[in-house]
C-alpha cells in the first residue's frame, strides 16, 4: 500500500469525523484531497512517477497540478456513457468549489454542504479506484 493511498483513506475518514463533530468548514478540504491523493497514486501505479508528473504539469498544464491530476486520471477511467464522464467532471468541479469556498471565502459551510462534499468524494473515489493497475 502506498502512503498516498493511505493518506487518501485517512482524509476521507477525517472528513467524516469532522462532519460528525459539526466542524463543517473543515470537511471539504480533506474530502477533496482524498480524491487528489488517490488520483496521484493511480497515476504513479500506471507508470507516471512524481518526477514525470511534475514535468507534464509544467509542460502541458501551465503548473496547474490539480487540473493535471483530474484530467490525466479521467483518461484512465472507463465510462460506459458520455453522461457518466460529464457527471464525474461535474462532481469533481463541485467538490473543488466546496473546498475553495471553505478554505478561502468568508462564509460558513452548512451541514448539508459538508455532507454533500463527503458524498461526492466517496462517489469519485469509487470511480478513481476502478482504474486497473
Amino acid at each position: 500500500m502506498s502512503a498516498l493511498c493511505d493518506k487518501s483513506e485517512i482524509n476521507i475518514d477525517a472528513a467524516e469525523l469532522l462532519n460528525k463533530n459539526n466542524k463543517y468548514c473543515s470537511v471539504c478540504h480533506p474530502a477533496y484531497y482524498a480524491c487528489l491523493q488517490m488520483m496521484e497514486y493511480k497515476l504513479i501505479r500506471k507508470g507516471k512517477s512524481l518526477k514525470l508528473q511534475a514535468t507534464e504539469i509544467s509542460q502541458y498544464y501551465k503548473g496547474h497540478s490539480h487540473k493535471y491530476l483530474i484530467e490525466e486520471t479521467k483518461k484512465l477511467i472507463r465510462f460506459d456513457k458520455f453522461r457518466e464522464e460529464q457527471n464525474y467532471s461535474n462532481s469533481i468541479k463541485q467538490l473543488k468549489e466546496y473546498r475553495e469556498i471553505s478554505d478561502y471565502h468568508d462564509v460558513n459551510i452548512t451541514h448539508d454542504e459538508s455532507t454533500k462534499a463527503i458524498q461526492l468524494a466517496k462517489e469519485l473515489l469509487v470511480k478513481i479506484n476502478s482504474i486497473r493497475i
